[in-house]
């Protein structure tokens, strides 16, 4: 996921007819081969992003069961336990459904759970709750200051993860999240990718034991400044939501700040 995808691309082939369930393994398996060239991967991130592949050009379609885990561990060629890992993760940031008897499905009509965010973006056309469909994320190290730092405190530098997010509808959006680098050793030289369609708290805590107890969030609408806009393609001369939270850990000691720009002209938001 080197460039974000045009969510709305399909292949002919795919608009006519469901994927075969062999198809659909060859797919998956030549998704596998392709991403576990990519280095530095851990091989449930590679099984997560074979299978988001597949979403996004319209192999899997919404609604479409996954085949079961078992079968997956064949077509991937890994574990059970890193299938499961690598649903879970998908599960967590909205693409996929996972139900007791069901199996896996491709999201279609189900919010996102509380455990993505904690506000939801609705698409002011439809009323639907709008998911996550593809994204970049850049990791660097910053030193200067900003609201981050007034909120984390002063560190001699920090971690920036900026993420470029595709929703539903094409609807663009992006999000800066920073923290204490000396919280994440070693978050600065992973390949980003093990960040990409991801949820980035629980996987803080799996990897670094950083631990989220809750956070509070500050909504407003704002025009972006050229830079900003520029930057994660969104429009500088409409109102855009832009939405700041600050998470804290079980001792009430900062963790994170994070914010999210989307356009409001595009989105409804909730809490």
């Amino acid at each position: 996921m080197d460039e974000l995808a045009d969510p709305q691309s399909k292949s002919p082939a795919l608009e006519s007819s469901a994927t075969s369930d062999a198809d659909l393994a060859r797919v998956l398996a030549a998704n596998m081969r392709a991403v576990a060239r990519r280095a530095g991967l851990t091989k449930r991130t590679a099984a997560r992003l074979a299978l988001v592949k597949a979403i996004q050009s319209g192999v899997l379609r919404p609604g479409d069961r996954l085949p079961p885990e078992t079968k997956l561990t064949g077509i991937l060629g890994v574990s059970l336990g890193t299938v499961q890992a690598a649903l879970r993760q998908l599960q967590l940031v909205g693409a996929i459904v996972r139900r007791r008897g069901d199996g896996s499905r491709v999201a279609s009509a189900e919010p996102l759970g509380p455990s993505v965010w904690h506000f939801r973006f609705l698409s002011k056309a439809t009323g639907a709750p709008l998911r996550i469909t593809d994204e970049r994320v850049e990791i660097s190290r910053v030193s200067k200051t900003g609201d981050w730092s007034d909120y984390i405190g002063g560190r001699p530098a920090y971690v920036r993860i900026r993420r470029f997010i595709v929703l539903d509808d094409a609807i663009r959006a992006g999000a800066e999240m920073f923290l204490d680098a000396g919280l994440a050793p070693g978050l600065l030289d992973m390949n980003p990718n093990e960040l990409d369609m991801i949820n980035i708290r629980p996987y803080l805590q799996e990897r670094f034991g950083i631990v989220t107890a809750g956070a509070t969030h500050c909504a407003r609408t704002v025009r972006l400044d050229a830079r900003t806009a520029s930057l994660f393609g969104l429009p500088s001369e409409v109102d855009c939501f832009e939405i700041e939270a600050k998470a804290y850990s079980n001792e009430n000691l900062p963790v994170y700040f994070q914010r999210i720009f989307v356009s409001a002209d595009a989105c409804a938001l909730t809490f």
